[in-house]
């Protein structure tokens, strides 16, 4: 495989050409070093980027994931796999659903919304206080599982 990448900034030209075997992880860390991506730190606290070590599994690759992508923010399964696949791997939407789900019941994530317009967000501190940790019972009323799946 190969490809080009041609960069223009403020009349500075300059061509890039990566041969062989090409991860997209390659060629983000790439982009990044060359300050494509916009400088997030006044944004962002300081914290490097989540690496990804091999053996761990996908459920714990999404949670960091989702910890580091959108740590206040409310989202869609959807919204979760597109920005999964612009920096990860491909993965089907029906596997992204079902992970959140189980998220949702271990007390990881927070839910809104029906079925076609569901959103998750990080459980919060101050949700987290709000819970007994004497079995499933929270102090809202509702039921989740306790355990792994």
């Amino acid at each position: 495989m190969k490809i080009k990448i041609e960069i223009e900034d403020r009349g500075m030209k300059s061509m890039h050409e990566f041969e062989g075997e090409i991860t997209r992880d390659r060629i983000i860390d790439f982009l990044d070093a060359i300050g494509i991506f916009p400088d997030e730190a006044e944004e962002v606290p300081q914290t490097p980027a989540p690496k990804y070590e091999g053996g761990r599994t996908l459920r714990d690759k999404l949670e960091t994931f989702i910890r580091y992508e959108f740590p206040n923010a409310w989202f869609s399964s959807n919204e979760l796999r597109e920005r999964y696949e612009t920096l990860r791997d491909d993965i089907k939407l029906s596997t992204v659903s079902t992970y959140l789900s189980r998220m949702y019941y271990d007390g990881v994530l927070e839910r809104r919304g029906n079925r076609n317009q569901r959103q998750y967000c990080l459980v919060s501190e101050e949700h987290l206080s709000e819970m007994e940790y004497s079995g499933a019972n929270l102090k809202d009323g509702k039921e989740r599982a306790v355990g792994k799946w």
